[in-house]
C-alpha cells in the first residue's frame, strides 16, 4: 500500500471528486486512492479510475483503490461492498475496511439512513451484532476475490484485541484520526507489534486545517524549508504511518505528495504537542465507549 494516499470525503461539494483523482493519478503520481459508501462518490472515483487506465499511463495492478462498509450494513457486510462495487464499476477494491466498530439499526438494502437515532437523540446502535462479525463478514469477502485486502477504521487496542482472538486474517489496516495533537503512539505500537499497518485520516484536523496554524510546527517547517503541511504528512511517513490528505485544489494535491526526513528531535517534538493533552477533530458521538481511555470520543 502506497505511504500517501488522497482522501475524498467532503461534507459540501463532491462534484469535483472525479477531476481531482484524475489529476492526482495522472499529473501528480498518486497510486492510492482512499473512499468510502459513506463518502457518496464511489462512482466519480472509479469514473477518474477508467479514465486513468484509458490513457495508458498507468495500469489497474498499479493503483490502490480502498473503500470502507459503513455499520449499518452490520448484518449484510458483503451486500454493503456489492453496493460499492456497483458504483464505482470496479471488479474489486485493493483494501476494504470496516468503517466504524459500532453497528448501527438499519431495515433498508442501502443502508440509509447513514446516522439513524433514538428518541433521545443518541445514534440508535443495534446490539444483536459486533464488531468482529462484521469483520468476519468481510474475511469472506477477500476470500472470494471482492477485496484484496481487508482492515478496520477507528480501532482502540481493546477493539482489536477482542478482534485478533476470533478473527481468521489480521487486519492489514487500521485507519483513524491521527495527528500531533492526536498521537495515540500507544495504539500505534501496538498495531505495529501485531502486524497492522496504521493509516491517519485528519492529518491536518479536518476542514479548514487548523493544525497548520500550531507555532511549534511552524518553527519546524521553516528549519526544513517546507510547508507546515509537508510536515505533518511527514510526520506520519517518518513514524511508518501512511496517510490519506484530502485536498481538491490541484497545487496542494501535488505538495501532499512531498516527503522529508524528520530528525528525531523534531519527531519528539511533535509527538509532544499533543501527548498530555490530546485532542481530536471528529465529534462522531455514538453514546458508547470506544476505549481510546483519554482519547475517548
Amino acid at each position: 500500500m502506497p505511504a500517501i494516499g488522497l482522501g475524498t470525503w467532503s461534507p459540501d461539494d463532491r462534484t469535483q471528486i472525479r477531476e481531482c483523482v484524475e489529476y492526482a493519478i495522472l499529473e501528480a503520481g498518486y497510486r492510492h486512492i482512499d473512499t468510502a459508501y459513506l463518502y457518496g462518490c464511489e462512482d466519480q472515483v472509479g469514473e477518474a479510475v477508467r479514465n486513468a487506465i484509458a490513457t495508458g499511463k498507468v495500469t489497474r495492478d498499479e493503483l490502490f483503490i480502498t473503500t470502507k462498509v459503513w455499520p449499518t450494513f452490520h448484518k449484510h457486510m458483503e451486500d454493503g461492498l456489492d453496493l460499492s462495487l456497483k458504483a464505482s464499476g470496479l471488479d474489486y477494491f485493493d483494501l476494504v475496511l470496516v468503517h466504524w466498530p459500532i453497528p448501527l439499526k438499519c431495515d433498508s438494502d442501502d443502508g440509509t439512513p447513514f446516522w439513524p437515532t433514538n428518541a433521545d437523540g443518541f445514534v440508535a446502535r443495534d446490539p444483536s451484532s459486533d464488531h468482529i462479525t462484521m469483520y468476519q463478514q468481510l474475511e469472506k469477502c477477500m476470500e472470494n476475490g471482492k477485496a484484496k485486502a481487508i482492515g478496520v477504521s477507528n480501532y482502540s487496542i481493546p477493539k482489536l484485541e477482542s478482534l485478533l482472538k476470533k478473527c481468521k486474517y489480521v487486519p492489514a489496516v487500521n485507519q483513524c484520526e491521527l495527528h500531533p495533537l492526536l498521537p495515540r503512539r500507544d495504539l500505534c505500537d501496538f498495531c505495529t507489534s501485531k502486524g497492522i499497518v496504521m493509516t491517519s485520516y485528519f492529518p491536518f484536523g479536518g476542514d479548514g486545517a487548523p493544525i497548520l496554524k500550531n507555532e511549534t510546527i511552524a518553527e519546524i517547517a521553516k528549519k526544513y524549508s517546507v510547508s507546515s503541511s509537508t510536515i505533518l504528512l511527514s510526520y506520519h511517513v517518518n513514524l511508518g504511518v501512511s496517510v490519506v490528505p484530502k485536498s481538491f485544489k490541484p497545487h496542494r494535491i501535488k505538495l501532499n505528495g512531498k516527503i522529508v526526513y524528520l530528525q528525531k528531535e523534531d519527531l519528539e517534538k511533535l509527538i509532544d504537542i499533543g501527548r498530555e493533552k490530546p485532542h481530536k477533530f471528529n465529534k462522531i458521538n455514538y453514546d458508547v465507549d470506544l476505549e481510546f481511555g483519554k482519547e475517548d470520543w
